[in-house]
């Protein structure tokens, strides 16, 4: 959807000049002449960004932003004026707008304002969305009183106090990321923002641009300036999960922010602050990539300042029935329906399974038996399998050889098709991270989308 922008300016022409300015690069443009209005149109329909000038009859464009900020505390507003003076600019920005502009104003600069602000406007709310969503996930991954998993709460909650780099350890699933956000909720960046990068999900040849930004006509197609992720988690916390697909180069790069608490645009020799505290997160054994050459020893060493070891979920199966129930839970409120229940032997069974993918792979496991049996008590008899080698002999008379196949073959399609479908939609079709959510190999999950023929926009 394009994002939508209002200008509000008592002068006809420039609400006219600049709607068509932004209505040629694809914005959805709604104008105002007074402040006033500007609040009413505000109330009825929601913009993305504001162009306000700050001399209007009634109630002038700072009285209209602290108007519209009560409505909408993170909505960016660029204030213009064409009677500027430091102590106006100083005010206004102050007061909460996102930059200061005066008039006659210059079409290149509007846009690439607009443009950032707009990207400030969707970190915010990632973030902000993020927030919410840890107080459900940290809830899962985290929870259980067995020792193990309380010296992981007790050991963040020394650790968020300081600014120190910390680097997570741990197999994949046993919530690396959900401590790093804890980590930083619970610490006094907790109200900046919390970027988590998944280094392997940036294509080749864009990793310095994503980390450090870059300025228009930086590289081929770099059309508008942008922020890097250093830029954006200023104040915050910066989150590389799988610091093992950082390049050696880019590794010293993070280094020398880390050390410098700055960063340069790529196309521009300028300083920019990055007040950033680093968190890593790795499956693999730290020792053996600086072994192979893959980890610099610097880099290792200064992120490496305090270590957080997440436990398998094999080392804390006490935790797997409380575990269980949360992510039952979770899985009524996302897919509907009654929370399924599980029996105390069906929980046996679970806790004497291997789980190599730890809590994720149970969260996979819970959703399957949610799909297949929502609101239902799942015993042995009825649970989906765990693997090939762990199913209970079921007592009960064999049917048909003929129609068992069928039914099982007609339900495990069936069920596939609508797991695949729910996690690409949950992940808007991004196919990495829906490889990565339900631990299946990318070249694998575009193989089952071509056999079951699945388009974006299929319902379940």
């Amino acid at each position: 959807m394009n994002a939508r922008i209002m200008i509000v300016d008592d002068e006809q022409a420039i609400r006219e000049s600049l709607q068509g300015l932004f209505e040629d690069e694809d914005y959805v443009v709604t104008t105002a002449p007074s402040g006033e209005e500007a609040v009413a149109r505000f109330r009825k329909q929601s913009v993305d960004c504001v162009l306000l000038d700050i001399w209007m009859p009634g109630i002038d464009g700072l009285e209209t932003m602290m108007r519209l900020h009560q409505i909408d505390k993170d909505l960016p507003i660029i204030v213009m004026s064409g009677h500027a003076t430091i102590d106006t600019a100083v005010r206004a920005t102050r007061q909460g707008a996102f930059d200061f502009v005066e008039k006659p104003l210059s079409s290149d600069k509007l846009l690439i304002l607009v443009r950032n602000a707009l990207e400030k406007r969707k970190l915010t709310q990632e973030n902000s969305e993020l927030k919410q969503s840890i107080q459900q996930q940290s809830h899962h991954e985290l929870i259980g009183k067995s020792a193990v998993i309380q010296e992981v709460h007790q050991l963040i909650q020394r650790v968020a106090v300081t600014d120190t780099p910390v680097l997570l350890l741990g197999e994949h699933g046993t919530g690396k990321a959900i401590a790093a956000r804890l980590l930083h909720r619970q610490s006094k960046r907790a109200e900046s923002p919390f970027i988590d990068i998944n280094i392997a999900s940036i294509p080749d040849g864009q990793l310095d641009s994503t980390l450090f930004g870059h300025e228009k006509g930086a590289f081929p197609g770099a059309l508008h300036s942008t922020h890097g992720r250093f830029e954006a988690a200023h104040t915050g916390s910066l989150f590389f999960d799988e610091i093992s697909e950082l390049s050696l180069s880019a590794q010293a790069k993070v280094l020398r922010a880390m050390q410098e608490r700055r960063i340069q645009r790529l196309g521009n020799p300028t300083y920019i602050s990055a007040n950033v505290r680093i968190m890593g997160a790795t499956s693999k054994k730290p020792e053996q990539m600086l072994e192979q050459g893959l980890l610099r020893e610097d880099f290792y060493y200064r992120l490496n300042v305090i270590t957080i070891q997440m436990p398998t979920l094999r080392e804390r199966m006490e935790d797997l029935p409380l575990i269980a129930e949360a992510l039952a839970l979770e899985q009524a409120e996302l897919l509907g329906g009654e929370q399924i229940q599980f029996s105390d032997s069906a929980l046996d069974l679970m806790q004497s399974y291997h789980w190599s993918g730890n809590i994720r792979e149970l969260r996979n496991h819970v959703e399957r038996c949610h799909i297949l049996y929502p609101g239902e008590l799942i015993t042995p008899e009825n649970m989906p399998p765990l693997d090939g080698n762990a199913q209970p002999k079921k007592h009960i008379q064999t049917p048909d050889v003929n129609t068992l196949e069928h039914k099982f073959s007609h339900a495990r399609e069936h069920f596939e098709r609508s797991y695949l479908l729910h996690h690409l939609n949950k992940n808007e079709w991004n196919i990495s991270r829906t490889a990565a959510d339900i631990g299946m190999e990318r070249s694998q999950l575009h193989r089952k989308i071509k056999s079951f023929s699945l388009t974006q926009g299929d319902s379940t």
